[in-house]
């Protein structure tokens, strides 16, 4: 396979894999979702090959949260560390050399100051922590995804570049009324990141319609120098004995993805909710002649 930086520059569709964490539970694995890489490898493993199996080029690594300001708040009598390894491991034995393997960043789990005890600069430290395995288990790139702070996503972009200029695909979680829970647009996401270094830029996850995010995004996926990424959520979910329950239907999924590609959004996949078969319907949309 060619270099991913090289792939993604191409003018082409590319098919993302779906969610891991809801689907993970669905099948009994544990939360955090990471923590499965452990005590559920074989789920994690299953789950990854058949996003691979209907078509999904790009998938992650089991690793989302497993920086160690996460971590250690959730799961302190786990190793963070052999986490993040076992992820990517699990990771690239699924991808099998059919699907490029993308590190998987998520937020600390604190809020950036002045809402609360975070720093930049410890933000970034924490991240860099977690980045250093992962470029040691050879991932093919990194997805800093489901970022509230525009702040702190900047961190972990910032913390990628310490050591590495592998791609980076980042999402921020939009809100209906065009911004994240900070108040940033993905037009301010856009400038603020570009410097720094990314190869593309969008939303993940989420409770906003697909109609809603063709509005909003249209105008930047035809200025943008760098694709971007929608992987959204199956719907908004019901909580069932505690569980949440997603019940769009791949065909339905399908529909919201093709309003996307219309769009110009060129790399689409699935978030919380989605499974193969949401992504199996996406990739239809996406191939069809």
């Amino acid at each position: 396979m060619k270099p991913l930086k090289d792939f993604l520059k191409e003018e082409r569709l590319i098919l993302h894999c779906g969610g891991t964490g809801p689907e993970l539970i669905k099948r009994g694995g544990v939360v955090p979702g990471a923590l499965s890489c452990l005590l559920y490898p074989d789920l994690v493993r299953d789950i990854q090959r058949e996003y691979v199996e209907v078509g999904a080029t790009l998938i992650q690594a089991c690793t989302f949260g497993m920086n160690p300001i996460y971590a250690k708040m959730h799961i302190p009598d786990y190793d963070w560390e052999e986490i993040n390894r076992r992820g990517v491991a699990l990771a690239k034995e699924s991808a099998g050399g059919k699907a490029y393997v993308l590190a998987n960043i998520g937020p600390t789990g604190l809020m950036m100051e002045p809402f609360g005890p975070l720093t930049p600069a410890d933000a970034e430290e924490s991240f860099a922590a977690q980045i250093r395995i992962l470029l040691e288990c050879g991932v093919d790139g990194f997805s800093i995804q489901t970022f509230y702070s525009l702040e702190e996503l900047a961190a972990a972009v910032r913390a990628v570049r310490r050591y590495s200029d592998l791609p980076v695909i980042a999402s921020v979680v939009l809100n209906s009324n065009g911004a994240t829970l900070m108040g940033e647009t993905l037009e301010q996401a856009y400038e603020t990141l570009m410097p720094l270094g990314i190869e593309s830029l969008g939303h993940n996850c989420g409770d906003i319609s697909a109609e809603r995010l063709a509005e909003l995004m249209a105008p930047l996926a035809a200025s943008a120098e760098i694709p971007l990424i929608v992987c959204p959520n199956a719907g908004v979910p019901r909580v069932v004995e505690g569980k949440a329950v997603y019940d769009m239907t791949p065909e339905e999924f399908a529909s919201g993805i093709a309003i996307l590609k219309s769009c110009g959004i060129r790399i689409l996949g699935g978030c919380c909710g989605t499974d193969r078969h949401h992504i199996a319907a996406a990739a239809k949309v996406l191939f069809q002649d």
